[in-house]
Formats: structure tokens, sequence, C-alpha cells
């Protein structure tokens, strides 16, 4: 596994299919996600990354106290463009940087307690399997209130498992 190179490879994925909605499809409240759309889940992935570059910078990563910008999930060419400002920052990192994550049930600090210990490189692998988790929900919200639009069967896939399909399907 290329981590720095696999995000990279989960960003395309979401740009390529944001080149393909509009912004009313991204926007949609959907009911199979109790009224969220696809665009939110967009932006949560996003928020998840954007927390990792700036706990890069500050040595505390707090996923909880990620920024909600509401027009990267109505706007799919804004949320285009900041998708893709993430991939400069990313190619960046040093994963063996060590950094504190702070993250509970709770989003006061004092919650949050001393944090733990972790590093870039750890948080980088947590953020790209949280993407693909939310790509998959994302990939069921399209197949059911979307079955006209095609999504391409990688979507929301690890690539471990399609590496083990690929395997199979050669046997």
């Amino acid at each position: 596994m290329n981590l720095k190179k696999d995000t990279e490879g989960i960003i395309q994925q979401v740009c390529e299919l944001l080149h393909r909605m509009d912004d009313e499809m991204f926007a949609q409240p959907l009911e199979v996600f109790s009224d969220s759309s696809i665009g939110s889940h967009i932006r949560h992935i996003h928020g998840f990354y954007a927390c990792l570059i700036q706990g890069a910078e500050s040595g505390v990563v707090n996923y909880d106290k990620r920024e909600r910008d509401l027009r990267i999930q109505t706007e799919t060419t804004y949320c285009d463009e900041n998708f893709c400002s993430l991939v400069p920052h990313i190619s960046q990192l040093d994963l063996q940087q060590p950094v504190t994550v702070l993250q509970g049930m709770y989003t006061s600090d004092a919650a949050n307690g001393d944090g733990i210990a972790s590093s870039i490189g750890r948080e980088l692998i947590y953020t790209f399997e949280h993407a693909i988790h939310h790509l998959a929900i994302v990939k069921m919200g399209l197949r059911v209130h979307f079955p006209d639009f095609e999504v391409d069967k990688n979507l929301g896939v690890a690539p471990s498992t399609i590496e083990y399909r690929q395997s199979v399907c050669a046997q």
C-alpha cells in the first residue's frame, strides 16, 4: 500500500463523481440517509482530511472540531476545488510525524482529556478507511435514489478487496 497515492486515488474517485453530478442531485436529502445528502457525506470525508492536514501543522488532530463548510455539501464545483486543494498537502505529509489525537464522545476539550499518541501515517490510514466507508454509503444512496446513475463498481471498496476480487476472478 502506498498510502499517499491511495489517498490521492480516493480523492480522484470523489472528484470523478462530482464531475458527473449536478448540485441538485448532490444536495438532495435522501430518505435512505435519513434526509442527509450525498453532499453531506462527501463534506464529511473532506472534513476529516482537512483536520488531519491541520493536525500535521499543529501536532494535534481533533476530528470532532472539524469545520463544516456547507458549500462543500451543496456545490459540486466548490467541493471539487476543495478536494483538489488537499492533494499537495497530503503529498507533503511526514507519515512518521507524531501527533496527539483528541476525539471522544463529547466535543469539549475537557472531555477529550489528554489525547492519544499517534502518527500522521496512522491517521492517514484512518481517514482513508473512513473515506472508503462513506463512499460505500454514497454508492448505496446513488443506487437506491438514482438507479440510472452509473456508479463505479469500485467506489467505496477497499483496495485489498479489489485485489482479492481480481485474484479470485483470475483463478
